[in-house]
């Protein structure tokens, strides 16, 4: 069995066997890397309505899992990081809009009430612009569950 192997000239010395003082140079593709520390969503609420989350990279969302009961208050609570500002819209049954808010992606959390939505309504949590957010999240739950 013949094993070859590939090293690059700068690397190999007869004298030494120590690495090159620098690397050889080639393309490199560059990656944003944020110096923000990232807003961690918060584990799964009672009574969760929806949620949307944002790393960065990539997004999650749930959409109508619980639906909303008679009487119930509900709010939306929602954290992000990066150099603006995030805006999400909080919609129900055939993308009507219920609320849609911005806020300064600063790392607080913050509380929107929403008072009673229609029970039996599927309702969804989207970010309308994120785009120089380095990491979000939105969830609409029961107002008392999100304190």
């Amino acid at each position: 069995m013949l094993i070859l192997l590939a090293v690059p000239l700068q690397a190999c010395s007869a004298e030494h066997d120590e690495a090159p003082s620098s690397p050889p140079s080639s393309p490199v593709a560059s990656v944003a890397v944020s110096t923000e520390p990232p807003v961690t969503p918060p584990p799964a609420v009672p009574g969760e309505l929806a949620r949307y989350e944002f790393d960065g990279a990539f997004t999650t969302s749930s959409h109508g899992g619980k639906k909303p009961e008679a009487g119930i208050g509900y709010g939306v609570k929602a954290a992000c990081v990066g150099a603006g500002n995030a805006t999400f819209n909080v919609s129900g049954d055939g993308a009507a809009r219920i609320v849609e808010f911005t806020f300064p992606c600063d790392g607080v959390a913050i509380l929107n009430g929403l008072g009673t939505l229609p029970p039996g309504s599927s309702i969804q949590v989207d970010a309308v612009d994120v785009q120089e957010v380095s990491s979000a999240w939105a969830v609409v739950a029961p107002l008392d569950a999100l304190h």
